[in-house]
């Protein structure tokens, strides 16, 4: 099977909300999916570029008081690529997590503790982060995916909640010996 470049799915995505720019998109992550998902401007102009090649979005010269931008809109070609995706069997996925590979490697106690340590602290605020984000969703009026958004947060915060018991645990029972 092809693999298909996702960031075409994640600009498709922002698009729906309506036309943005290049660095609106990729401001709109950094608040949004970047805690899940990354993309650079090295992935994210290219692809818009690809996008309206392929006529999946518009692109369109405006004039800001004296600078022109550079405006994109999703087509219904590419909702439909999108909608089709979104439908699409979710494939899997090999994330790469560079505290795990260190873990991997550790050969004595003190350094794994360490590295435990470290990572509760990355974790910790990571967590108060999420809570911030999660307590301004619930203070903004009722929109139409404030549930689903919502719901993937609190994913987020689950798996933070599981980490941090599991490095506690983990610092506290090599504290011990």
């Amino acid at each position: 099977m092809k693999l298909v470049n996702k960031t075409r799915y994640a600009i498709l995505g922002m698009l729906l909300e309506g036309p943005s720019t290049g660095y609106e998109i990729k401001s709109l992550m950094r608040r949004s999916t970047v805690y899940f998902w990354r993309e650079s401007d090295s992935t994210i102009y290219p692809m818009l570029k690809v996008l309206a090649e392929e006529g999946k979005v518009l692109s369109e010269i405006v004039n800001v008081g004296k600078k022109k931008k550079e405006v994109f809109s999703i087509t219904e070609t590419g909702r439909a690529e999108f909608k089709a995706w979104l439908e699409s069997p979710t494939g899997s996925e090999t994330p790469r997590n560079e505290f795990l590979l260190k873990l991997f490697f550790v050969t004595d106690q003190e350094e794994m503790v360490r590295l435990f340590q470290e990572r509760l602290e990355k974790a910790e605020q990571t967590y108060e982060e999420y809570r911030k984000i999660e307590d301004r969703l619930e203070g903004l009026g009722d929109y139409p995916r404030k549930a689903i958004r919502l719901k993937s947060l609190r994913y987020g915060i689950a798996q933070l909640t599981l980490e941090i018991t599991w490095l506690k645990e983990g610092i506290l029972e090599h504290a011990h010996r």
